[in-house]
């Protein structure tokens, strides 16, 4: 059963004699919604920052994505290239010699740089991960932390283990 701070504010409890202090029960229930309402918020901020970050990873895979086709018509274009000046050979030798080894380095020269932004996005791509599996683990470390049972007066569960003590 989930509760919400507003629950736990107007929360009524029976009286008995030699009963809780009516006023130190609702102080802490105070205390416990404002600090769930904290966390709330805290969950609600962190998936909007996953949702960011998912996107800004989608941009840089599409960027990726179109590095690695401008490296494959690079490629094709280089192929293409020396296909072309190969029969030009025939015709006038030394010209298309020249002409060839200038696209040729031109095409070297653009698959280098795609290379190495390629390269360049790999390594943000890697550090996005790393950063979105340390908050991850934040969060999954903040869950762990929740109480077992919001309002029993439970201690926090820490590394799955369970409650101490009962309530007096």
């Amino acid at each position: 059963m989930e509760l919400s701070p507003l629950e736990i504010t107007q929360r009524e409890f029976a009286r008995k004699f030699r009963g809780l202090d009516p006023e130190e029960v609702q102080t802490f229930l105070e205390q416990i919604a404002e600090e769930m309402t904290q966390l709330v918020q805290e969950n609600t901020d962190r998936a909007a920052q996953i949702q960011r970050l998912e996107a800004q990873m989608r941009v840089h895979q599409e960027r990726e994505d179109s590095l690695r086709n401008t490296l494959v018509t690079a490629q094709k274009m280089t192929e293409e290239i020396k296909a072309n000046a190969s029969r030009e050979a025939d015709l006038l030798m030394k010209e298309a010699e020249l002409k060839a080894e200038r696209l040729l380095e031109q095409a070297h020269r653009k698959l280098a740089q795609v290379q190495a932004e390629i390269a360049e996005f790999i390594r943000q791509r890697d550090l996005f991960a790393a950063k979105l599996r340390g908050l991850l683990k934040t969060h999954l470390e903040l869950l762990d932390f929740q109480p077992e049972h919001p309002g029993s007066g439970a201690e926090p569960r820490q590394g799955g283990g369970t409650p101490g003590g009962s309530p007096a």
